[in-house]
């Protein structure tokens, strides 16, 4: 865990003492003093990539709904290790929080050293959103379907390349597992966060990328990018048109990205509550939903800390196996 022996000693001795040490001072969430200052939502990743496009949305309702202003924060770099380690080793008093996706849980599994425990140094509070992928290539592309993309890497082994978020993001992973589907062989090209990625690929710099639907879709209506293919169960609604990656010819494919939201480990119970609480309220207002669903978000479900702590339990050990059965992303 982040938190060492040493700063565990260091807050035991000085209360022993009565000493008012400046991070045991800091006033709680749930204090309304608290309220005088910003909760910063940690996003360790660029701006634009559909963490950042919903972190800010569910910013903006906290900032009404609780009239106290919650702010995003990008703090990118190494699939979001950067930011979800300052995240790790902030003040527990709820004023920092991290808004994460799944890479919060496949980074652990994936290096040989990580820095953070992806449950031990944090208090899960509540699964945010589940959204698809969209596999995009750039407007002017010669790829006209999933098919076409299988038949040229089928061409051309290891040629085809493609973009992401970072090793082990979301992304990442569902072009991995399309390519062990398809038994075919692509380049990866890791960046800095999806957005990035998405400029490139834009751009022409790289072929293709599976992109999170909350980012991808309003780039898909305005003609910066052509859509191929949905990563989820259905269809989507934004998306006319374009087919699943199992209806365009991959049986049994589907990849689905998530969004959770964290506060340090050991942020008291009822701070976690009052959070859990306020974000479920929040993602039910109607002009959020709405926000969302244009954007091919799933429909929102209410969850306590408890579910999403369960559901991050059994996400690691399907995550575990992923990463076992795919030797080739890790770093």
């Amino acid at each position: 865990m982040i938190r060492s022996n040493k700063k565990r000693a260091l807050l035991k001795f000085g209360a022993a003492l009565g000493l008012a040490l400046p991070f045991t001072m800091q006033p709680s969430w749930a204090d309304t003093d608290a309220a005088k200052g910003p909760t910063r939502i940690i996003v360790a990743f660029s701006a634009g990539g559909y963490t950042d496009v919903l972190g800010r949305v569910l910013a903006e309702q906290l900032s009404k709904d609780l009239g106290r202003n919650f702010i995003v924060e990008n703090k990118a770099g190494a699939n979001g290790v950067i930011g979800t380690v300052s995240v790790a080793r902030a003040r527990n008093d709820g004023t920092t929080l991290l808004l994460a996706a799944p890479g919060h849980v496949t980074n652990p599994l994936l290096l040989k050293d990580p820095p953070y425990d992806s449950l031990k140094d944090f208090s899960p509070i509540i699964k945010v959103a589940t959204l698809p992928n969209v596999l995009v290539v750039p407007a002017n592309s010669p790829y006209k379907s999933v098919q076409d993309i299988i038949q040229a890497a089928k061409a051309k082994p290891g040629e085809i390349t493609y973009g992401s978020g970072g090793i082990g993001s979301s992304n990442h992973l569902a072009m991995e597992h399309l390519a062990k589907m398809s038994r075919i062989s692509l380049r990866h090209v890791p960046y800095k966060g999806s957005s990035l990625a998405e400029t490139d690929v834009a751009g022409g710099h790289v072929e293709m990328m599976f992109s999170g639907a909350g980012s991808a879709v309003t780039k898909v209506q305005s003609g910066t990018l052509r859509a191929l293919g949905v990563s989820g169960k259905t269809p989507l609604a934004s998306l006319p048109g374009v087919p699943t990656v199992d209806g365009a010819g991959v049986p049994g494919y589907e990849f689905s990205s998530w969004l959770g939201l964290f506060a340090p480990a050991d942020t008291p119970k009822d701070v976690v509550e009052k959070l859990n609480a306020a974000v479920n309220k929040a993602m039910q207002n109607p002009s959020v939903s709405e926000r969302l669903n244009s954007l091919g978000v799933d429909a929102f479900k209410p969850n306590s800390t408890q579910e999403f702590t369960a559901f991050l339990k059994e996400e690691i050990e399907t995550q575990r196996a992923l990463v076992a059965d795919m030797e080739n992303i890790k770093q």
